[in-house]
């Protein structure tokens, strides 16, 4: 485990949860700009097994895990709730990174006005390059706690990953200002130490206080580690390019065997899920 994790966890842990974020934020900063994770299309754990089209179709085969956590959560947990995909005009994503989800739901859904939100800036500006070929996305700068965006501006909202950065108080309440009634929040979400009937309690109070009623609440750990464990070859040829000293730090984020996350994996003491929600 390398030092400078540890003494970022130490550091974070003693801090009130406002500095907390801020030293996450900038942490994620300086991943997308120091390391070759921004010329990949995304950033996340991954869902195994790795299923079709993702296997063969580019960009996303490069990355088949990655594109079916997110094909996970934007088409099979929301193809039975709320209105049909055909009647999603407009969708968003939450923490859309370097546009790889995005370009999911391009490609499940073609007809749909797509937006892509992200806090940082670096990413952005990789994603709105990327994206210049389609007419229909478009790609904004912003806190998933104070969206750019207006009440009830969106049929279906997806996220990966982001509500375990943002607090999942923070991101359903934003999430479910910006969901028109009828509309669609699906996301995933991580923690560690939590057991699973805990947080589907607090998914049923969120839901219940943002006058959403809950559709689904998948346990996928299995899955998300199984990817991580799949993906250990490109993420070790990935890091090996990251400028030392941040190498060591690389190798925790990443999830690596050997890491504190990878282990708690292995421990059973991490728990992913994720959630599909209507709104009322």
């Amino acid at each position: 485990m390398s030092f400078l994790y540890v003494l970022k966890r130490r550091i974070q842990r003693n801090l009130p949860k406002p500095l907390q974020r801020k030293l996450q934020e900038a942490i994620y900063f300086a991943l997308y700009r120091l390391s070759p994770a921004r010329h990949q299309n995304f950033f996340n754990s991954g869902f195994s097994p790795a299923e079709a089209p993702w296997t063969e179709l580019a960009p996303f085969d490069r990355e088949p895990l990655q594109a079916t956590l997110y094909d996970k959560v934007l088409w099979e947990l929301t193809r039975d709730a709320g209105r049909s995909g055909a009647e999603w005009a407009d969708i968003l994503d939450i923490g859309c990174g370097l546009g790889g989800g995005v370009q999911v739901a391009h490609h499940r859904f073609p007809q749909a006005r797509i937006t892509g939100v992200d806090v940082n800036s670096s990413a952005v500006s990789v994603c709105r390059k990327r994206m210049q070929p389609f007419p229909g996305i478009r790609i904004l700068q912003g806190n998933a706690r104070d969206l750019p965006l207006a009440n009830g501006s969106f049929d279906m909202i997806f996220s990966v990953g982001a509500a375990s950065y943002v607090g999942m108080d923070a991101f359903m309440k934003e999430a479910a200002r910006v969901l028109r009634p009828g509309g669609v929040l699906s996301f995933s979400v991580g923690y560690t130490d939590k057991e699973f009937a805990d947080q589907r309690k607090i998914v049923d109070e969120l839901c219940e206080k943002n006058g959403l009623d809950v559709h689904k609440v998948v346990d996928i750990t299995e899955n998300v580690f199984a990817a991580i464990a799949e993906d250990v070859p490109r993420r070790r040829e990935l890091i090996n390019r990251v400028p030392w000293p941040f190498r060591d730090y690389a190798l925790d984020w990443a999830d690596m065997p050997g890491t504190m996350r990878y282990q708690e994996y292995v421990d059973g003491r991490r728990l992913d899920y994720a959630v599909c929600c209507v709104k009322r």
